[in-house]
């Protein structure tokens, strides 16, 4: 038996994440607390039992779940996606299935294709789309939600006899290692669901990875947890790559558009996270009463399951021909009566049917879709012009009082800067909007400083894979590289061989910025050299309400007013320890920093945001902590969440006092602060001082 984290493995959550937990069970479970501790215990302890009627459950969640019909301005038949009711004439599928509104006019939504228990195909009731009622889309995150009409195109059926899953907006509906189902439409083909080998692997983001069979036409489909909670918005898989990022097939070769999808070597698959889409839909559209009716549906998904799905409990009675049905509600006496009619079907109601390729863009046009995710290029650095580089600019602010150089290394710390080569008077590495000077010794930056206008910010759309570079200007045993991180074959829950991400200090989106698209992606390319990386625990690099969320935060407060700004970050090197919630005291003795692989990790990271107003320079300090990830890495195991990481605003001052540097006018910019109010604990963005 396999006995990876989700394979019978416990899960030693926080305490934390055991009372989120255990809050949205007790609301799964309408309340009963006996019912929660014991669904609370299977998933910590990883106990694989449940009640038969798990499988009920799943049946009734199925029902929301349709086939769509893509069909062009002529109604011709051009591909075959997913999607589900989300609330009362609502459903969602993905932006590359539903790009636009006329998208989905013509197009039609099929309920109940699906084989019944004998293995018949089921009549399958088809409705239309309004969406001049409602049709809202964000290609980010790629969904799009659009109203369905009430009644069946041959008004023999109502739309809300199949119910709706409702949307959870909590974060955490699932951990790392345990494990999903997804219930599609692949190919166009009848209801299928996958509910073996589909481990949650790790969350990215605003997206979810895991390890569940999908195919074309699956996208658009829900991916559940164990509690049928919808979890995430399936929309693509995740190719393997090699370290230029191309696209792999399964025999090593590079994959390209002359290739058929299935020869393309997938190491997962992934999702929209329902927290995000949730998050957004409330930003975008709550006040749209469709809208607002779906987000506050809450549980009034419970569609009946129709007495044809199900089994017959008792055996036929050998006269009669009649029998019994339960379909858990209610039992009924089936007598069944038998009409021969002539039924001629339409060639566009059937997988088989002629498909006419046009040239859509949507992921899955049948039979030879294009991956959404491959239309993304893949991160290419020109290091032949690195000398020419402009970096971190002091001025990017203002002059005078309101310019901010970079951090000054003490005499003490001289001996530690990393120089270039041929150049020992020099230590400052400048890219693209951004510089870094590294510690030698550490292997990592002192700090990386970057410029970000917000008024150039261009979306230059995701990126294709992680490939990072090493920078030839200073010596190669001055920076961790892959020797380190390594390269995994797969994306899999368990990672004791090495849990640490590759962490941008500046992060990608603040360098994307410039005067065109190419230009602005060339910028943040830049930001893939090793010089600008530091280990960071998984949880801790992409815990969105944590440190990725923090970059969020401070990128958004400049876009908000599309203003420029200026952002800090650094490790800390042998930070004071601080066991529990607290601050390390910045007063406090060194403590060596745990190692992993050989190499010191660092327990904190400070990030500072400087903006100005009203002609002052304004500052937000932070020190974010992974401590309680990494004091004990000598003994990891897969069981940490993002929960343990904590989140401080401080003072420049008492960052100045934990790295030795010398933030020159950020330190009186910042005097207020320091003197009357102090460090506290961040919980949420709410609890920030601006």
């Amino acid at each position: 038996m396999d006995k990876k984290l989700g394979d019978g493995r416990p899960l030693d959550m926080s305490a934390v994440k055991v009372q989120v937990r255990r809050r949205q069970l007790l609301a799964q479970y309408d309340g009963d607390p006996i019912r929660a501790q014991i669904g609370l215990e299977r998933i910590i302890n990883g106990n694989d039992l449940d009640s038969v009627n798990y499988l009920l459950k799943g049946v009734r969640a199925s029902r929301a779940v349709c086939r769509i019909q893509l069909n062009d301005a002529n109604s011709n038949l051009v591909g075959y996606a997913s999607g589900f009711l989300i609330g009362p004439g609502v459903l969602i599928t993905n932006h590359h299935v539903f790009g636009a509104a006329q998208d989905a006019a013509n197009s039609i939504a099929d309920f109940d294709y699906e084989l019944d228990i004998d293995g018949q195909e089921r009549a399958s009731v088809h409705f239309g789309f309004e969406p001049a009622k409602l049709f809202y889309t964000n290609d980010k995150l790629d969904y799009s939600v659009v109203a369905v009409a009430p009644a069946s195109r041959n008004g023999g059926r109502n739309l809300s006899d199949w119910g709706w899953l409702p949307l959870n907006g909590d974060p955490g509906k699932g951990d790392p290692g345990e494990y999903l189902t997804i219930i599609q439409h692949p190919g166009g083909q009848t209801k299928q669901i996958c509910v073996r080998e589909n481990k949650l692997l790790k969350y990215f983001g605003d997206f979810v990875w895991y390890m569940t069979d999908t195919t074309s036409g699956s996208s658009g489909s829900p991916a559940f947890n164990r509690f049928w909670q919808v979890i995430a918005l399936h929309h693509s898989g995740v190719p393997k790559k090699n370290a230029k990022g191309e696209i792999l097939c399964i025999d090593g070769t590079v994959w390209n558009q002359t290739k058929d999808e299935s020869l393309i070597d997938w190491i997962a698959n992934e999702g929209a996270r329902v927290s995000s889409i949730v998050a957004d839909l409330n930003a975008s559209m709550g006040s749209h009463p469709l809208v607002k009716a779906a987000l506050e549906s809450g549980e009034r998904a419970q569609a009946p399951i129709e007495s044809s799905v199900m089994a017959p409990i008792a055996a036929k009675h050998e006269c009669a021909e009649m029998w019994i049905e339960d379909d858990g509600d209610k039992a009924s006496l089936v007598v069944p009566l038998r009409i021969p009619i002539e039924l001629r079907r339409l060639a566009a109601t059937s997988p088989k049917a002629s498909v006419r390729p046009v040239e859509t863009g949507k992921t899955d046009v049948i039979p030879a879709p294009a991956l959404d995710a491959l239309s993304v290029e893949a991160v290419t650095i020109d290091q032949t012009t690195l000398g020419s580089r402009p970096g971190y600019q002091p001025n990017f602010l203002g002059s005078g009082k309101l310019s901010v150089p970079l951090p000054k290394i003490p005499a003490s710390l001289k001996s530690q800067v990393a120089t270039l080569k041929g150049k020992a008077a020099q230590s400052e590495l400048k890219y693209f909007n951004y510089s870094v000077v590294m510690n030698k010794v550490r292997k990592l930056a002192f700090f990386s400083v970057v410029n970000i206008d917000a008024s150039q910010q261009l979306d230059v759309g995701r990126r294709m894979g992680d490939a990072w570079f090493v920078d030839p200007r200073i010596e190669t045993e001055f920076q961790i590289d892959n020797d380190f991180y390594g390269r995994q074959s797969t994306f899999e829950a368990d990672r004791t061989a090495n849990p640490f991400d590759r962490g941008h200090l500046v992060r990608r989106l603040d360098a994307t910025w410039g005067s065109s698209v190419d230009e602005a992606k060339e910028h943040g390319n830049d930001s893939f050299h090793f010089t600008n990386c530091s280990p960071q625990f998984y949880s801790f690099n992409q815990g969105r309400r944590l440190w990725a969320g923090l970059e969020d935060y401070t990128r958004d407060t400049l876009l908000r007013n599309r203003e420029k700004g200026i952002v800090m970050n650094g490790p800390i090197f042998d930070g004071p320890d601080a066991e529990g919630d607290q601050l390390p005291d910045p007063n406090a003795p060194a403590h060596t920093d745990p190692k992993f692989g050989g190499i010191p990790i660092p327990k904190y990271f400070w990030k500072i945001l400087i903006t100005k107003e009203e002609g002052e320079l304004k500052i937000l300090a932070f020190i974010v902590s992974q401590r309680n990830l990494i004091l004990n890495i000598d003994r990891i195991e897969e069981r940490l969440t993002a929960e343990d990481v904590k989140v401080f605003q401080v003072s420049v001052a008492d960052i100045a006092k934990l790295t030795q540097l010398d933030f020159g006018p950020l330190m009186d910019a910042d005097k207020e602060e320091a003197a009357t109010v102090g460090a506290r604990r961040i919980e949420s963005f709410s609890d920030i001082r601006i």
